[in-house]
């Protein structure tokens, strides 16, 4: 059995690794970029920017993305996984040129690393008050799902005079407005507004103000000679809605501006919903026109060429804050999320499966949402054996279904108790637990197998042997003990003495047949041991002949589909090998049993000629691998049996190696005893 847990612990032997990374690697004077420092090996680290000049640093958090897994298996803990942590910063280069973004020297664990850090061009621009560009959001950081607001703003200087109230902008030589992500095929992880359903209603004809946007073009009208003499399609025509503004003592948009002119806004809002987690880029966006900046006596305006920039603008898509997050969160964002869970039986014996149910509802995303690690509930654990690794998902619109398998542990009138799901809650911005309601489960006693039962089956007579010879015990007149059973006396049972009384002669005929029933059971039981290994070696036969079959006739089906007739027949055969090999029930053996009998029954003695004789594992540990492997995955239709025949041919070899130790060990026990051991 593995036990899978998800826990935050170092490893060691990692190697310590440091990586800076910027999202952008051009942009004009005034933007921003995130310089990412990603550590691999470490969960905490300390990085320096002094090196970095010449600009502003603001630092953003740190997200750890360590991942790793515990597992045990023979009481053996493995961790497997990685640790690691990325470092954000939001950097404003002051200056055009060349901007190098580094060294950044990292500090972990009192040792130092240093990455050189990319290097970006900076570009700058025309200074000048006609044409302001501003792209921003409505907030910096989101959580996936979590909607936001991205505005685009522009401002013209406002005309003076007769002409204060008209729109700054010439009707038949609209400016250009280059907007990047502005496009029908949107931005990959973010879910956006319908492109052309938001343009159509923005478009206006070539003889009013409005802008051009991206390369965005109209069919020719048919009565609009113009059209056709410039080529067909002309440059299509958006107008946005606008006021007037003062700026003087005020700031517009976070304080992007401030100055005493008068502006005309122009605006354009898009609303974006975060599918996948990162950081999105909104821009630049450029200006380029001309636009009216005096008029003369005869109201003719005069323009001036303007290019302008609008500075981009990083959304960043971020998860829950690790902060306070419980152990039972396993990535659900959303609000009013329920859980309920079921059962599939409501009575069962000890190490019988189950299947258990957990049924999610409610406005969250589940395709982002991992199984939740019931082994991390210790509630759970008191009760129940728990197959995390096997559990399967059955997803749909506004619901998910887990179904995991267990074994009870104890016999009981009981109930499951509460199973714990959190949740990160994007209304109240914080993270919310709730629980399943108990569920009542009635477990019976099921046949338990003990070390004395495996000794009296193997090794009978040496059992007997020490029980007659023990001097300590003196010899006991019949008598009922408390529990109505009688004690051992001379002759045996009771019976025995009502038989003797009725003659001698039919008191022999009785001690014959009782002779004769326990000589033959002992045979019986000898005949199953020297047939065990040649069943099971018929039975992988079988198992291999199954999978080969079922690959032929059934190339349409997945792997698992073909392969479970043969994997069950496998595994009965390990059953069947142990039980009859060492006189114990066959029924509900688990690979957990089958470690424990073979271990009671000196089946590891195997391993020394084993290794002796060049093998690398212990026979009966590499035997309780596969067959904990091939039972597992009768639990699970995801499990892909690759190797059934190879690993069939493989327990052949080891049960015959397991075999021949246990032969080798009740030859030592009679040379050593002087016992008579039925091997």
């Amino acid at each position: 059995m593995s036990l899978w847990l998800t826990v935050a612990l170092p490893l060691a032997a990692e190697d310590i690794s440091v990586k800076v990374e910027a999202n952008r690697n051009q942009l004009y004077l005034g933007e921003s970029f995130i310089l990412q420092v990603n550590v691999s090996g470490a969960g905490e680290a300390e990085p320096d920017l002094s090196q970095i000049k010449n600009s502003k640093v603001r630092s953003l958090g740190k997200q750890n993305i360590s991942k790793f897994s515990i597992s045990f298996v023979n009481g053996q803990m493995t961790r497997q996984g990685f640790s690691g942590l990325i470092i954000s910063y939001e950097i404003t280069p002051l200056a055009a040129g060349l901007f190098r973004a580094g060294p950044v020297v990292v500090t972990v664990n009192g040792r130092s690393l240093t990455a050189e850090g990319p290097t970006l061009t900076v570009t700058d621009i025309e200074k000048q008050d006609l044409v302001k560009l501003a792209i921003t959001s409505s907030s910096e950081t989101v959580l996936i799902d979590e909607p936001f607001d991205i505005t685009l703003t522009v401002l013209i200087k406002r005309l003076s005079g007769r002409f204060a109230e008209a729109e700054p902008l010439f009707p038949d030589n609209a400016p250009v407005l280059t907007i990047p992500w502005l496009s029908a095929e949107g931005i990959p992880g973010l879910k956006g507004p319908d492109i052309n359903q938001l343009l159509n209603k923005l478009l206006i004809q070539n003889n009013r103000p409005g802008f051009a946007i991206n390369d965005y073009t109209r069919q020719p009208d048919l009565f609009d000679f113009s059209s056709f003499m410039s080529g067909g399609k002309r440059r299509a025509s958006f107008a946005l809605s606008h006021r007037l503004i003062r700026l003087a003592g005020a700031k517009l948009s976070g304080g992007a501006w401030q100055n005493g002119k008068d502006y005309v806004e122009y605006s354009l809002t898009l609303t974006y919903s975060p599918i996948d987690e990162g950081n999105y880029v909104f821009g630049p966006m450029v200006f380029k026109g001309s636009v009216p900046v005096e008029t003369d006596d005869m109201g003719k305006a005069h323009g001036m060429a303007i290019f302008a920039v609008g500075p981009a603008c990083t959304v960043r898509v971020i998860p829950p804050p690790e902060l306070d997050r419980p152990a039972c969160f396993s990535g659900a964002i959303g609000s009013n999320l329920a859980v309920k869970a079921s059962l599939d039986v409501i009575t069962c014996s000890v190490g019988d499966p189950l299947k258990l149910t957990l049924e999610l509802t409610g406005r969250v995303r589940f395709d982002k949402m991992l199984p939740p690690k019931l082994a991390l509930q210790t509630n759970l654990l008191a009760h129940f054996t728990i197959y995390d690794n096997t559990v399967q998902t059955v997803k749909q619109d506004g619901s998910c279904r887990y179904i995991y398998t267990l074994r009870p542990k104890h016999a009981g009138a009981f109930q499951v108790p509460p199973i714990e799901v959190a949740y990160y809650d994007v209304i109240s911005r914080g993270y919310k637990t709730i629980a399943t309601q108990m569920i009542p489960l009635a477990v019976k006693r099921g046949s338990e197998v003990t070390a004395s039962q495996i000794v009296g089956n193997t090794n009978r007579l040496q059992a007997a042997t020490r029980k007659d010879d023990d001097r300590t015990q003196p010899i006991a007149s019949a008598r009922a003990d408390a529990a109505g059973a009688y004690s051992a006396s001379l002759l045996g049972h009771p019976a025995w003495l009502a038989v003797a009384g009725a003659g001698p002669g039919l008191f022999l005929i009785g001690l014959m047949i009782r002779f004769y029933r326990e000589h033959n059971e002992q045979h019986r039981a000898a005949l199953r041991r020297q047939q065990a290994m040649p069943h099971a070696l018929r039975r992988l036969n079988k198992a291999i002949k199954l999978g080969a079959a079922a690959t032929a006739a059934s190339a349409d089906l997945s792997r698992s589909e073909r392969d479970s007739s043969a994997a069950d027949e496998l595994c009965a055969a390990i059953r069947h090998y142990i039980a009859e090999r060492l006189g114990v029930p066959a029924a509900g053996i688990t690979p957990e049993d089958a470690r424990h009998l073979l271990a009671t029954a000196g089946a590891a003695v195997a391993a020394g000629a084993a290794v002796a004789a060049g093998a690398p594992n212990d026979p009966a540990e590499e035997l309780n691998r596969l067959f904990e492997y091939y039972f597992n995955a009768g639990f699970s239709t995801r499990t892909e049996l690759k190797d059934l025949s190879a690993d069939c041919r493989k327990l052949k070899k080891l049960i015959q190696e397991i075999e021949q130790g246990l032969r080798a060990r009740g030859k030592r026990s009679k040379h050593g005893h002087g016992s008579t051991v039925h091997g």
